[in-house]
C-alpha cells in the first residue's frame, strides 16, 4: 500500500514543469538583473529605510508591510533560478497567495513523550517557542559521533536535536554521490539511534541527515530502518533564490513519504542583494518561495555575511527582525531564527552574540530557535551543548517581551561584541570545552557561563 503524498501530486508535477518551461536565462544576467537590479528598484519603490547606523530591533508595522509587499513583488517578477535547466520558474501572484494563505500553522515531529510541536507565532505574541539544538553538519570524527550527540540530547530544553558530521565513515573518505555518500549516512543514523537509546529520549526527532554529501545520501536513508518520517529532515534553495534538481529530488521522496521537511535559504549581505535593507527583501521572497517549490512545514531564513559568514553581525540584525515580522504579519508561515556567532566555545563573546540575535527574534514572531552554528560551522568539533542551552534560556526569557522592550536589550550585546567580530576567537573544540567521561562541561566553559547567566539578571532582569 502507497502511503497519499502529503502534498497533491498534480501540484508537484506542476511546479517541477516550471523547471522545464521557464524563459531561459544566463546565469549571469540572473545575478545582475533579477537579483541585484529588481531588488535595488523595489528597495526606492517601497521605501524600505532605516538608520544604517541602527543595529536593534526594529518595531515598525507599516515599515514591516512594506518589505512583506516589496519580497512578495520580487517572489512574482524573478521566481527562482533552476540551475539545471537555465531556466526561471514563475509563479503568478494568485498562485503565491495560495502558498502563504494555504501554508500549515502547525507542525509535529518525534514520537511518544519525546514529541513536539511547533505552531505559527504571531509578531509580540506572548507564547512557547520551540528550540533546535545540535553541531549543525560541524564535522566530528566517528568515536566523537555518540557522545556530542548524547550530550546534546541530554539537555531537556532542546525539543529537537540537529547532527553533526562524520568526517570519515569506516575510517575511509566520503565521497558525494557514491556508495560512500550512502553508507555514511547509515551510520550516522545508527549511531544517532544509539545516542538517543543513551539520553533516554527515544523518540526526540533528529535533525538529518548532515553526513550525506549529497542527496543521495540523505534519499537512503529516508526510508525504511532509517530515520523516521516525524524526524526533522532538510532541504533548502541556494543564493541567491536558485534551486537544482537535487533540491527539487529531495522535495518530491519527502512529499511522497509524508516526511517532515524544513526549508532554508541563505541570502549574502554584502553580495547581489545588497545591505541591510536590500537583504530584507529576498529573505520575505526566498521564504514564501521556498514553500512554493519545496513545500516544507516550516522555512528559515539564515543570511550570512560575505566576509565573516556570520549573522549577528550588527547591521544584519534589523534586517532580519523586519522581514521575520513581515512574514509574521502577512503569511501563515512557521519560522524559526538561525543562530550562527563567530565566537566559539570557551569565548565569553559567544553568548552575547546568541542572545542579541535570540532577543531580537523572537518578539519578531519566529515560531522556534535553531542554535547554534558555533564558530559559523567552519571549525571541526568547535561546538557545545552549553550555548545550545544558553540559546533555549535566552529563548524563553524573551517570549514575553514587544520589541521596543528587547530593542535597547539587543543594542546593549552588541555593544560587548561587535568590535571584535573581524578577530573573532573559534575558540576551543568540544573535546577541551567538555569533560568526555561525564559529558558536562569544563570548570572554565561552565564558569563563563554562569557569570553570563548572573549578568544578565542584574543587567537586563531576564532570569535564565
Amino acid at each position: 500500500m502507497v502511503n497519499a503524498p502529503k502534498v497533491d501530486p498534480e501540484l508537484v508535477a506542476s511546479v517541477l514543469d516550471k523547471t522545464e518551461t521557464g524563459p531561459v536565462i544566463d546565469e549571469k544576467d540572473w545575478d545582475r538583473g533579477y537579483i541585484n537590479q529588481t531588488i535595488r528598484d523595489l528597495v526606492e519603490k517601497y521605501d524600505i529605510t532605516w538608520d544604517k547606523n541602527f543595529y536593534g530591533v526594529l518595531a515598525d508595522d507599516a515599515l514591516a508591510d512594506r518589505v512583506f509587499a516589496a519580497g512578495f513583488e520580487l517572489a512574482e517578477r524573478s521566481g527562482l533560478y533552476c540551475v539545471d535547466t537555465n531556466r526561471r520558474m514563475v509563479w503568478t501572484a494568485d498562485e503565491l497567495n495560495q502558498v502563504i494563505n494555504n501554508a500549515p500553522t502547525v507542525v509535529t515531529a518525534g514520537e511518544g513523550k519525546d514529541q513536539v510541536t511547533f505552531k505559527k507565532r504571531a509578531v509580540e505574541e506572548n507564547s512557547r517557542v520551540g528550540v533546535i539544538g545540535g553541531p549543525y553538519g560541524i564535522p566530528f570524527p566517528e568515536d566523537l559521533f555518540v557522545p556530542v550527540v548524547t550530550s546534546y540530547a541530554n539537555e531537556p530544553l532542546l525539543d529537537i536535536v540537529d547532527l553533526p558530521s562524520l568526517q570519515t565513515t569506516y575510517g575511509y573518505s566520503i565521497r558525494a554521490e557514491s556508495p560512500w555518500d550512502q553508507l555514511a549516512v547509515w551510520q550516522e543514523a545508527g549511531l544517532t539511534f544509539e545516542a538517543l537509546e543513551r539520553a533516554g529520549r527515544p523518540g526526540m526527532p533528529i535533525g538529518c541527515a548532515n553526513s550525506a554529501a549529497s542527496h543521495l545520501g540523505e534519499l537512503t536513508t529516508t526510508s525504511y530502518g532509517g530515520f523516521r518520517q516525524l524526524d526533522w529532515h532538510h532541504n533548502s534553495i541556494m543564493s541567491e533564490l536558485k534551486v537544482s534538481y537535487a533540491d527539487l529530488i529531495r522535495a518530491v521522496h519527502y512529499v511522497h513519504t509524508g516526511s517532515v521537511s524544513h526549508n532554508f535559504y541563505n541570502t549574502i549581505f554584502g553580495g547581489y542583494v545588497g545591505g541591510g535593507d536590500g537583504m530584507a527583501v529576498p529573505i520575505v521572497a526566498g521564504m514564501i518561495l521556498l514553500r512554493a517549490s519545496l513545500w516544507g512545514e516550516s522555512v528559515n531564513p539564515g543570511p550570512s555575511h560575505a566576509h565573516l559568514s556570520c549573522n549577528t553581525f550588527p547591521a544584519m540584525i534589523p534586517s532580519q527582525t523586519v522581514a521575520l515580522q513581515a512574514l509574521a504579519r502577512n503569511t501563515n508561515l512557521i519560522t524559526s531564527g538561525f543562530l550562527r556567532p563567530v565566537s566559539g566555545p570557551c569565548v565569553k563573546e559567544l553568548f552575547y552574540e546568541i542572545a542579541a540575535l535570540v532577543i531580537a527574534q523572537v518578539p519578531s514572531g519566529i515560531s522556534f530557535t535553531k542554535a547554534v552554528h558555533t564558530a559559523t560551522g567552519r571549525f571541526p568539533m568547535h561546538c557545545t551543548p552549553l550555548e545550545a542551552r544558553f540559546a533555549a534560556q535566552v529563548t524563553h526569557a524573551a517570549e514575553g517581551l514587544t520589541r521596543s522592550e528587547a530593542d535597547p536589550i539587543v543594542r546593549k550585546l552588541v555593544d560587548k561584541y561587535k568590535d571584535n567580530l573581524n578577530t573573532a576567537n573559534a575558540g576551543k573544540p568540544f573535546t577541551e570545552a567538555y569533560d568526555l567521561d561525564s559529558l558536562s562541561p569544563t570548570n572554565e566553559w561552565q564558569g563563563m557561563y554562569e557569570e553570563v547567566c548572573q549578568e544578565f539578571e542584574l543587567d537586563f532582569g531576564l532570569m535564565l
